[in-house]
């Protein structure tokens, strides 16, 4: 029942047939996204140009939601009423801690089996999984400096998420290692490209690679 964007990553050209995928798959005029990021973004360094990308697409409200320093109770309700909630890349083992922290594990569920859309990139895609035990996994793997046990995550889809890959061979063969020892469906994507999810329908864009 998920409706899903997964990019690897954004802020690039590349990303323009995953951008349209994404106004089809919005299907009206003056979409909203709320945005999560993955920590406080306390100067919106990293929202700005975030502001500015979906403005290029013509999407004009996005709105700023925190769940970690700048976190207020009283907010998480608005989240809901926006078309589509854009989770954020950056550390994946920390954005699940703040997940779990805040309640919204249930709430992001909640919010897409209701028809609400979520737009992952990078961590945010990998958090739509099952689990983000692949985070820990690669050359540029994320520290679990958080020292979370419990991986688990908002379970939309029945595959996993690599995002950044290089195009080596290396990379591939550390993902297939990971597939054998965890019996697990790996999606491997590259910058630019991306996965939709409408409902039952998996929609690859670019070069990714399935293994399993």
């Amino acid at each position: 029942m998920a409706k899903l964007i997964l990019y690897s990553d954004q802020l690039i050209d590349g990303n323009r047939k995953v951008d349209n995928e994404l106004l089809n798959l919005l299907n009206k005029k003056n979409p909203s996204i709320a945005y999560i990021p993955s920590c406080s973004d306390l100067s919106r360094k990293y929202f700005k140009p975030k502001v500015k990308y979906y403005n290029a697409l013509g999407i004009k409200k996005t709105q700023y939601f925190d769940l970690d320093l700048e976190y207020d109770e009283s907010k998480v309700h608005d989240i809901l009423k926006f078309d589509a909630i854009h989770l954020s890349g950056g550390n994946t083992f920390y954005f699940l801690h703040l997940l779990k922290k805040r309640g919204f594990i249930e709430l992001l569920q909640s919010y897409v089996n209701n028809g609400g859309i979520l737009i992952g990139v990078s961590a945010g895609s990998i958090l739509t999984t099952k689990t983000i035990e692949i985070a820990g996994y690669g050359d540029d793997s994320d520290e679990n400096f958080i020292e979370i046990e419990d991986k688990s995550a908002l379970g939309l889809v029945d595959f996993e998420f690599m995002p950044h890959w290089d195009g080596t061979i290396k990379s591939l063969n550390l993902v297939r290692s990971y597939v054998e020892h965890k019996n697990k469906v790996v999606y491997v994507c590259k910058d630019g490209d991306g996965i939709i999810v409408d409902e039952n329908n998996v929609k690859i864009i670019g070069n990714v690679i399935k293994i399993k």
